[in-house]
């Protein structure tokens, strides 16, 4: 939400470091709270809106996990299979109450240097190529496989990527040309995701 590292939000908060004052905006937007109440120069804390920080919303859930590993047969998702599932505003972020995020969970290790095994995701619904980027996280269909892995589109080889990122280097990119891309389906875009640890 700030863009500032666990780490030094933790040397800010025990005061071994110091506070960069160029940083008060993104906190005092992320926190709901007035620059003047991040900085300290006011002390109400009523100002502090307890129904902001405990809001959520519920997202559909499908508890058919998707595979970060090759491309594995899953139960497609189906208006049968939906759950529901209340995640905290705080978690989602500007995802919030999107009503085009569905959520899962991801099954093995070839996305594990960013999604762990068991990772909840929040998967924004793709609605075109236009809202990918090389290198973004995505979930998608080849048939009744599903998987979970970082895109890349080549138009100069005409060729589509879905590439693991792994610590286990036996992982292999899945590779499609333009003129084979035909039954793959992008479910969309993972734009969240929690960790149990």
């Amino acid at each position: 939400m700030t863009g500032v590292a666990k780490s030094s939000l933790s040397r800010y908060e025990n005061k071994s470091r110091q506070f960069p004052l160029d940083q008060v905006s993104n906190f005092s937007k992320a926190l709901s709270l007035s620059p003047e109440f991040v900085l300290g120069f006011n002390d109400n804390e009523d100002e502090i809106d307890n129904n902001s920080i405990s809001k959520s919303n519920n997202y559909n859930y499908f508890d058919t996990g998707i595979s970060a590993g090759m491309l594995m047969e899953v139960d497609p998702f189906t208006k049968d299979d939906v759950q529901q599932i209340t995640l905290s505003d705080v978690i989602m972020g500007k995802y919030a109450g999107d009503q085009d995020i569905i959520v899962s969970h991801v099954n093995g290790e070839s996305m594990n240097r960013i999604l762990p095994d068991k990772s909840l995701i929040a998967i924004k619904k793709f609605h075109t190529i236009d809202d990918l980027r090389d290198g973004d996280i995505v979930v998608f269909q080849d048939g009744g496989d599903m998987s979970v892995k970082r895109f890349y589109f080549d138009d100069n080889s005409r060729i589509v990527t879905f590439s693991p990122d792994s610590y286990d280097s036996s992982f292999r990119p899945i590779n499609y040309r333009y003129e084979d891309f035909g039954n793959v389906r992008i479910v969309g875009k993972v734009v969240v995701y929690t960790v149990e640890i």
